[in-house]
């Protein structure tokens, strides 16, 4: 991150005039900052505050234009009401002129442009706020996209951030924000984002990486040529066709019932299987080519979800098909962090409530709801935060929704995609899968058992030593005193656990003559073993409860009495 320059400091004067002149000028105020501005209109100050802040970052250029575009994407960073008015964003930005494309191109490729092109059409197919795409012929006679990035944009976007950071920092502790995302958390976000969008060596990799994760369905992908494709300069394969949008009218419902499962067999694929999915498939993003065949485009946003994260969005998404939303709390509240105390009870509840609304449903009855965009902010008002890569998840499905609504407007979606969730179910109680996970926590096991005692040897010198220390605080004695518990509870399970498992592989079907008592014998104390495992587990439950640890007190005190 760099620090503010004072070549910046006029841009900053612009900033805070522009947000001054769209009813910001309270805000300014806070941040400390005394500028002369003229006073906003009576329209702007009444309009609704994230309409405003939509119309200021349009009038701030293509960074801030992007930065909306971007936290559109991130229902755990902003509330619904201004992501809608996000992801209206457009930047209307003119072209670059015929001189500045040439001089890209003869940039990154290192020569004269004819020396790769037969053909190259100067007027772009699209400009956006960072790119634009151009059709050109490669000598070989293969039509291209070629992908540009806009010249000048870099040290643009670089001041800018640096910039953001800094009015991030003034509002740290003097204007409260929605969410659990500080400013500065939100432009780190946000600089994450723009930096990888900038370097089109990632869209390539990403692109390389998609061909490989749909390789066998009959979702296409453009292929890419990355002996010319640089950093600013990205050349791939031109897809004849058109967007979904256009395409529907030319669609009759055979087409389209086939297309739209199309769409979800490669959703499927992409989250439950590869764990890699297009962060963007908004329907410009797909392409039905002549021969009504669908085809992803543009890469530039894409998701990973760790092995962890796919069992998550495993249990989550069968959750919301089989409605059961006590699951569904669950592993919304075991995959994220939490900010204090979380009423479950609550949690749970108004998910139910959220999931009787989709059962039963048609996609054109949900016209307006994105199923797990709705569960984000849920969890985010119940100061859960999800991991990020589940927020660009919620964001691509509504997207997909979004396209499955437009492909077969009155499918029950429940219905269309429980045969998914029960071919997740299948994969998920497979016997191989299931052993392979045993196996996995057996190792884990066998590495934890085999520090323990070194572990303890080394608590117990620092023990007598007088090195090992305590430290509590009065206002989290309870957390405090439930998390030592907890650590106890775990230690005597595992090491009952390990009892357990050495009197069971010590049984066999034919014990050594003399000692047919130990068959028996061995069973019982396995038994045992797993009654105090379960004990384990329940009795420091139950002891917390005054009723329970009255009882047990008075009980004691009897018995010492005696």
């Amino acid at each position: 991150m760099e620090g503010l320059r004072v070549t910046d400091l006029g841009r900053l004067q612009r900033i805070t005039r522009v947000l001054a002149r769209h009813g910001f000028g309270e805000v300014l105020e806070r941040m400390g900052m005394d500028v002369d501005v003229p006073a906003p209109s009576d329209t702007e100050t009444t309009a609704h505050y994230a309409r405003r802040l939509r119309q200021a970052l349009i009038e701030l250029g293509p960074t801030f234009v992007k930065l909306g575009q971007i936290l559109a994407m991130r229902p755990d960073i902003l509330p619904e009401d201004v992501r809608t008015e996000f992801s209206t964003l457009q930047y209307d930005v003119a072209p670059m002129p015929e001189q500045d494309v040439r001089e890209v191109v003869e940039e990154e490729l290192g020569g004269p442009l004819e020396s790769w092109f037969e053909e190259f059409d100067f007027i772009p197919l699209g400009a956006a706020s960072i790119a634009q795409v151009h059709r050109g012929v490669l000598r070989t006679g293969e039509p291209v996209a070629v992908k540009l990035q806009r010249k000048g944009i870099e040290p643009v976007i670089a001041s800018d951030l640096a910039i953001l950071y800094t009015i991030a920092r003034l509002l740290e502790g003097r204007v409260n924000f929605p969410g659990l995302y500080t400013p500065a958390a939100m432009i780190r976000e946000f600089d994450i984002a723009i930096r990888r969008e900038l370097d089109f060596t990632q869209e390539l990799k990403a692109t390389q990486r998609m061909q490989r994760a749909l390789q066998g369905t009959d979702v296409g992908v453009p292929q890419v040529h990355p002996d010319i494709s640089t950093r600013r300069m990205l050349v791939m394969e031109h897809i004849q066709g058109r967007p979904l949008p256009q395409a529907l009218p030319d669609l009759d419902e055979a087409d389209r019932h086939r297309l739209a499962h199309t769409l979800m067999d490669a959703t499927f694929r992409q989250v439950y299987e590869q764990g890699f999915f297009h962060g963007d498939p908004h329907p410009g993003n797909l392409f039905i080519t002549p021969d009504k065949q669908l085809v992803f485009l543009d890469f530039g946003v894409t998701g990973v979800l760790t092995s962890s994260m796919q069992q998550t969005a495993f249990a989550i998404f069968t959750a919301m098909v089989f409605r059961d939303s006590e699951a569904l709390a669950m592993s919304i509240y075991r995959s994220g962090a939490t900010a204090g105390r979380v009423d479950l009870r609550r949690f749970r509840d108004d998910l139910e409530r959220k999931m009787i609304q989709y059962h039963g449903a048609t996609l054109k009855d949900l016209a307006h709801k994105d199923a797990l965009l709705e569960v984000i902010d849920l969890a985010t008002r119940h100061r859960i935060s999800v991991p990020p890569e589940f927020a660009v998840l919620g964001r691509a499905l509504a997207l997909i929704e979004g396209n499955l609504r437009a492909l077969l407007p009155e499918t029950d979606i429940v219905k269309e995609v429980r045969p998914y969730a029960e071919r997740l179910m299948q994969q998920t109680l497979d016997p191989t899968r299931l052993g392979q996970e045993l196996g996995s926590l057996a190792m884990q096991l066998r590495y934890y058992l085999r520090d323990l005692p070194t572990q303890a040897n080394q608590m117990l010198m620092d023990l007598e030593a007088g090195r090992l220390t305590l430290q509590t605080q009065p206002a989290d004695r309870v957390e405090q005193r439930d998390f030592l518990t907890q650590r106890t509870n775990q230690l005597i399970t595992t090491l009952l656990t390990c009892t357990c498992m050495i009197a069971a592989a010590l049984v066999g079907d034919d014990p050594p003559r003399g000692m047919a008592w130990l068959y028996p014998t061995l069973w019982i104390i396995t038994g045992l073993g797993v009654g105090w495992l379960l004990l384990s587990w329940l009795a420091p439950a139950l002891l917390r409860l005054r009723t329970w640890r009255t009882a047990f007190l008075r009980f004691w005190g009897l018995f010492r009495r005696r």
